[in-house]
């Protein structure tokens, strides 16, 4: 597609060769960003939405001097793809052109090789001069942006020279176009203010460009997820404790520091109060609450926030005795609060003080649900936000525009209302069109199955295993299987021989980060040894999201199931509360069911990374072929439907003869 079907301004290509939606998200884009306001797109995978967002983006930025590109994502993967993205860029740059310059930051933890938490200093310089600091600093900022440089590259390079990577990088984001970093730098309150204002950027002067965007309200929602339960409160008396003991050796210096020390005395005596007093109150509601024949059963209930504040407030007034001591005094003092601790552990006192700070701002507010659970001897009390609005809405009144986006953004009009983006900002929500999807991705739905609770049994657990060994028999490379849970992965999969594979990857809860990436370089190896791998693993687990499956290693993927969310407390909340506020039905469908159809649409999504990949997917719940369900499908997404294993097989077997397998290594 020639690029002359761009409107006039855009710039800042990464390809001389553009595809239709792409060019259609560029236009939407800059059209709506040059207006102040906000694209949500819906683009799926290999339409080039990166490099779309950055050529709209620039071309506004560009237009406006001063202002600052923040590319953010939870991937480290995603870190990657822009920072060739932008090289592209400036390599089709006309002469004389000043180049695009770009910043990559990941947490400050991988960054530096350590921080020690009670000065907040690196030892990433230890050894040189302030001087040597300086000039080595200069240096390093003058090579990043020279050219865009990945983070990796730039912590060996800062590590072999002994500079600090992290604050180089944030020193270097003053000057540059873009900095690529994480949600938090923007929706995280504390994080937001601790680093943008530092390296130079207003947020008003800021364009947005947030990928893997359905994964945002999520992720602002657990950031005021916290628990308080009797371990948190003794721990942090204990750590207060060893505050005030340590301070007390160097008390008769300073006045000011005797003052603390006695402050800190206080809050100590007040939470060993509070401590007694929440242990009584949990049993009250663990009694209350339970069946009689049944005290160690599980439990649920909501609860009122302002009950445990007044609670904390009482045991603070019976110990102040100058009428000084309060709820905002006692989270100051708990996030003053340094001792030894084990490395990157956080804090008692640092939990403590945020999940009182959560209880007190949002104590009153319908948007936060305060839950008591009990299991056994286990009581807590746990925070869960419902309206991640709360956070962005500001966020997006603040910034200058922006672009949300992702592969299963379906439908971007519920983001719009989940996110809070202003009214009187002007929006664009678009899908754009797969140049290849309908065809190098068929998806088929199997109308015999389903994960239905009332429906399931040994008959329909036999039926999925035939469909999956019917795909497996004429599937040349590596198949990876998603369900709704871990019982029905176990049930459906592990449970069973699948001699059509020489090796099966099975997920597991414990999985860390690095053990996925291990577990990604087994497949790539067992793939291009010959051996095939049944990759097997859950919705919304290590192995179906974030997880960048490149080089076409996945030939097909079979999701069974829906990953409907339990009934909780929180989740029936959520609901009540999207139906108050968005109208009536809206609950079910943004709550539950558009949640749970997106999480199948992401595992689908990891077999496809590029145009010229190709794989067969395979969805085995019937529920998905009508009514609601099939609703919440994007309309743009082409589905056939197979009523045995048998049709399951001879269609498969009919793709792989059009696509075969492709070279090893490819």
């Amino acid at each position: 597609m020639p690029p002359q079907k761009l409107v006039q301004g855009v710039r800042y290509l990464a390809h001389a060769e553009l595809r239709e939606g792409q060019i259609g998200m560029i236009n939407d884009g800059f059209n709506t960003m040059g207006n102040g306001g906000f694209l949500l797109a819906n683009a799926p995978t290999g339409i080039g939405k990166t490099a779309a967002s950055l050529a709209a983006s620039l071309s506004i930025s560009r237009a406006h001097q001063g202002e600052h590109v923040l590319f953010l994502t939870g991937r480290q993967s995603q870190h990657s793809i822009v920072v060739d993205t932008v090289q592209k860029i400036n390599a089709n740059l006309s002469d004389g052109e000043i180049p695009i310059r770009l910043v990559d930051m990941i947490g400050r933890e991988a960054m530096c090789e350590h921080v020690d938490r009670t000065t907040g200093k690196c030892s990433c310089e230890q050894g040189n001069s302030e001087n040597e600091k300086a000039n080595l600093r200069a240096q390093l900022r003058d090579v990043i942006l020279e050219r865009p440089m990945h983070v990796d590259d730039m912590i060996d390079y800062a590590r072999k020279r002994r500079i600090c990577a992290w604050a180089t990088a944030r020193m270097a984001a003053t000057d540059a176009d873009i900095l690529v970093c994480d949600y938090n730098h923007l929706f995280l309150e504390n994080v937001r203010k601790a680093s943008l204002g530092s390296m130079g950027i207003e947020m008003e002067r800021t364009i947005v460009i947030v990928d893997e965007a359905h994964n945002l309200p999520d992720r602002i929602r657990r950031s005021l997820s916290r628990n308080l339960n009797h371990k948190i409160i003794r721990d942090s008396i204990a750590e207060l404790e060893e505050y005030c003991e340590e301070n007390e050796k160097k008390r008769t210096q300073t006045p000011i520091l005797a003052t603390g020390i006695t402050r800190a005395r206080a809050c100590e005596k007040a939470l060993r109060k509070f401590k007694n007093r929440f242990s009584k109150w949990t049993r009250e509601m663990r009694d209350l609450n339970s069946n009689s024949r049944d005290l160690g059963a599980k439990i649920e209930v909501k609860v009122d926030a302002a009950k445990i504040l007044d609670m904390l407030r009482e045991e603070i007034q019976s110990v102040d005795e100058g009428d000084e001591l309060n709820l905002h005094v006692l989270i100051s003092q708990l996030e003053l609060v340094e001792v030894d601790t084990e490395e990157d552990e956080e804090l008692a006192c640092d939990r403590l003080a945020q999940v009182i700070g959560i209880l007190q701002r949002y104590s009153m507010s319908p948007a936060m649900c305060v839950v008591f659970y009990s299991n056994e001897d286990e009581h807590r009390v746990t925070t869960h936000l419902l309206d991640p609005s709360i956070v962005s809405e500001r966020v997006f009144e603040t910034v200058h525009s922006g672009i949300l986006m992702s592969g299963t953004l379906t439908p971007p009009e519920m983001y719009k209302e989940t996110l809070g983006i202003p009214e009187e900002r002007a929006t664009v929500c678009a899908s754009y069109p797969s140049p290849f999807l309908a065809d190098r991705r068929p998806v088929m739905i199997a109308s015999d199955v389903t994960s239905k609770y009332t429906a399931r049994g040994e008959n329909n657990t036999r039926k999925i295993r035939e469909h999956i060994r019917a795909l497996l028999k004429n599937t040349p490379g590596n198949v990876a299987v998603f369900c709704q849970s871990y019982q029905m992965l176990e049930e459906v999969v592990i449970d069973a021989d699948w001699p059509e594979v020489h090796f099966r990857l099975e997920e597991e809860r414990t999985w860390t980060k690095r053990d996925v990436v291990r577990k990604l370089q087994m497949l790539k190896e067992k793939r291009q040894s010959g051996h095939r791998v049944l990759v097997a693993g859950v919705f919304g687990g290590r192995l179906s999201e974030g997880v960048d499956y490149s080089n076409n290693i996945l030939d097909a993927v079979i999701c069974v199931g829906i990953p409907i969310a339990p009934q909780t407390v929180p989740q029936t909340s959520l609901r009540e509360y999207i139906d108050n506020k968005h109208g009536q039905g809206k609950g079910w469908k943004y709550g539950v069911i558009q949640p749970a159809v997106n999480s199948v649409l992401q595992g689908m999504g990891r077999a496809i990374r590029k145009a010229e990949d190709r794989a067969y997917i395979l969805l085995l719940d019937n529920r998905l072929l009508s009514g609601q369900y099939r609703s919440c499908l994007p309309s743009t997404m082409d589905t056939f439907t197979a009523d045995s294993a048998k049709q399951t097989a001879r269609m498969v077997k009919r793709f792989f003869s059009r696509f075969p397998e492709p070279a090893k290594g490819n």
